[in-house]
């Protein structure tokens, strides 16, 4: 091992004392965060008696309350619930497992945060009319995944604010560990220099940072009654054999505790329909043309092919792929039969580049002077691809249950929004776009 310099000290006969002093302070920092993380890990608390008693704690909160401080997928679903049994939703089935939800015509009134949030789904979509609750979503993935944090750091400053749960590892004990971390990060500069004691460091903040999104939150004395009082709930409602059956529509019957079983993971016939998920890329629900249809979408890449090219550029890729591919059969088919028993595999590539090439030549011929226009809202907006992007559109035209979406260049994409509703004019067979505009100003 070299000898370092630390400052204006020379290591020299220190260096395994130094040596000794990174190791030993390493696994000691360790054992204080593993003791940090089996301390600070919430208790789990007793059942308390079984009650159908409630209280003043909402669903979400509940649910925060008995799944060891954290916000599960049900508090969503159970929210929806508790707003229908305060008469703000509208749940309606119309079918064997078809339920619709709509947003009453109601004053204003006084929600927490992620009740509103939750409501604000349902309203971006039923706009007065009621919506199949496959419709309801959160926005694609990425905007799925921060609704969901958002939604669950505001139920967890609900449970703080009623001094139910406080921080698990609190600046305090943050700043502790970071400055225990000193001794060691100390070492590893003097014995390897700033690059390697930066990365121990880095590594160390990293474990510190999953120590708190593992256990964010912890119990205060107030916090471990209600979740005991919650699990009583939550005993005596999985008492009733059916319970855990009923649908959202039997919310009329069992009113807010139908609620708080869905939050407590007792009534999952009722939250399963009502899951807030992220919405899917190839499927959409409207009601363009005065009926919910479910809408599948794909996105074209090589089938069918010449979809969305310009039919000059199509028919000169086609011609040159028919030309290239019949002038190697003419020359080498027939050596190539006789070239074993795999010969045949290039032959039927080869007729097959053949076969496509002349159908994109007589399509894109067919299609330089067409025009078509279709209206309605927009779908989907993607970009699929990766550092390359296609940037596709798709348009619901009020009637079909499958379509296409078109693809669109990046400047035409950047200017477009879900939801807008806008006239797309393109060539009839490859669905060129010529421009694309709102409806109302497109010429």
């Amino acid at each position: 091992m070299n000898r370092q310099a630390f400052g204006d000290l020379d290591l020299g006969t220190l260096e395994p004392l130094v040596l000794g002093g990174a190791i030993v302070g390493s696994l000691l920092w360790l054992a204080a965060a593993a003791f940090a993380y089996a301390l600070r890990a919430p208790p789990r608390p007793p059942t308390g008696a079984p009650t159908l008693v409630l209280g003043p704690e909402p669903p979400a909160v509940a649910n925060f309350l008995v799944n060891g401080f954290e916000v599960t997928d049900e508090a969503a679903a159970a929210t929806v619930l508790d707003l229908a049994a305060r008469n703000l939703v509208d749940v309606e089935q119309r079918g064997p497992g078809v339920f619709y939800v709509r947003v009453r015509p109601t004053p204003d009134v006084a929600l927490a945060a992620y009740e509103r949030r939750a409501l604000a789904v349902i309203e971006r979509r039923s706009r007065d009319v009621a919506v199949p609750v496959e419709a309801v979503t959160t926005g694609p993935e990425l905007a799925s995944k921060e609704w969901r944090q958002a939604f669950r750091a505001e139920v967890v400053a609900d449970a703080q604010a009623r001094g139910l749960s406080r921080e698990a590892l609190d600046s305090r004990a943050f700043g502790a560990l970071v400055l225990a971390f000193g001794v060691p990060g100390a070492c590893f500069w003097a014995l390897w220099g700033i690059g390697p004691a930066l990365v121990a460091v880095a590594v160390a903040a990293a474990l510190l940072g999953w120590l708190h999104t593992r256990h964010p939150q912890r119990e205060t004395t107030a916090g471990l009654e209600a979740a005991s009082r919650w699990l009583g709930v939550r005993a005596e409602l999985a008492m009733n054999p059916v319970f855990d059956t009923h649908s959202p529509l039997t919310i009329e019957l069992w009113d807010r505790l139908l609620a708080y079983g869905a939050a407590l993971g007792v009534a999952r016939g009722a939250s399963g329909p009502l899951p807030l998920r992220a919405e899917a890329d190839t499927v959409e629900w409207s009601n363009r043309g005065g009926r919910w249809r479910e809408i599948t979408i794909s996105y074209p890449k090589l089938w069918p092919p010449g979809w969305g090219a310009e039919p000059g550029s199509a028919f000169a890729v086609g011609l040159v792929a028919a030309g290239v591919s019949g002038y190697w059969l003419y020359r080498s088919g027939v050596d190539q039969l006789d070239a074993g028993p795999w010969g045949w595999l290039p032959l039927l590539v080869a007729g097959g580049a053949v076969v496509v090439g002349i159908a994109v030549v007589v399509v894109a011929a067919s299609d330089w002077a067409t025009a078509v226009e279709i209206t309605g809202p927009i779908l989907r907006l993607r970009a699929l691809g990766g550092d390359k992007p296609r940037y596709y559109v798709a348009v619901d035209d009020g009637e079909s249950t499958s379509i296409q979406a078109f693809r669109v260049s990046a400047s035409q994409f950047e200017s477009l929004r879900e939801g807008d509703v806008v006239t797309v004019r393109m060539t009839e067979r490859l669905c060129r776009v010529r421009w694309i505009a709102p409806a109302s100003t497109a010429f």
